[in-house]
């Protein structure tokens, strides 16, 4: 793989990696986005949790990759390659990276036929049709060839829902909350969210997690090319 490389030398792995984030390009030419491995240690958690916050207030988007692999120095195993599964909340942020990076994977030769799905919880019979319009005026609009899929949620949690529909994806992409929000002044409430994410999502096929630069709309890119 061709790739600019620098190193940065630091006491402490994440104030190295961010100190690489902020280095790292070549004059005006910087990545937007960033790709971490998950982690699941809980005595670091506080300190991953905020170096996602100074990455997302960098104006950087951010891909977590969620392995199920029962080794962590296994390569990612993504099945057959066949269905991604985009949990949707709109376009507009998170969704609309979601849909890019299904995209640019379909440009892929080993992701070329894979199914793009777009899906979306509703509490009851009422509100799915609705819904149903809405994200297939949405598929419409973006002409790429997605699929949508509706799914009634009832009494039961979303994790249940979640597990049960994407138990045979072969990648599944949900979004993470802004740190920017609800969670700025308060870091360890914003570790206790992820901890709760990383336990709802378990077990699941490859998994993505996707944080979307704040300052940028996707879905210009998307709708207008």
């Amino acid at each position: 793989m061709q790739a600019l490389v620098r190193v940065v030398t630091a006491a402490d792995p994440f104030v190295g990696a961010y100190q690489l984030v902020e280095a790292y390009g070549l004059g005006k030419l910087v990545p937007n986005t960033v790709l971490m491995g998950n982690s699941e240690n809980q005595e670091r958690r506080l300190q991953y949790c905020d170096l996602i916050r100074k990455i997302h207030e960098g104006e950087r988007s951010l891909i977590i990759l969620r392995d199920n692999g029962d080794r962590p120095d296994e390569a990612p195993t993504f099945g057959r390659r066949k269905r991604i599964d985009i949990w949707w909340g709109g376009l507009q942020n998170n969704g609309g990276l979601m849909v890019l990076l299904a995209y640019l994977l379909r440009t892929d030769l080993e992701w070329k036929r894979v199914r793009i799905v777009l899906k979306l919880v509703v509490p009851n019979e009422a509100a799915a049709e609705a819904a149903q319009a809405n994200l297939n005026a949405l598929v419409g609009q973006l002409r790429m060839d997605l699929e949508s899929q509706i799914l009634i949620g009832g009494d039961r949690p979303f994790p249940d829902v979640l597990h049960e529909s994407s138990a045979s994806a072969d990648l599944v992409m949900l979004g993470l909350a802004s740190t920017m929000a609800d969670y700025f002044d308060d870091p360890e409430a914003y570790a206790d969210y992820y901890s709760k994410f990383q336990k709802n999502t378990a077990n699941l096929p490859t998994t993505l997690f996707v944080l979307a630069a704040p300052a940028f709309d996707f879905s210009k890119v998307l709708v207008d090319g």
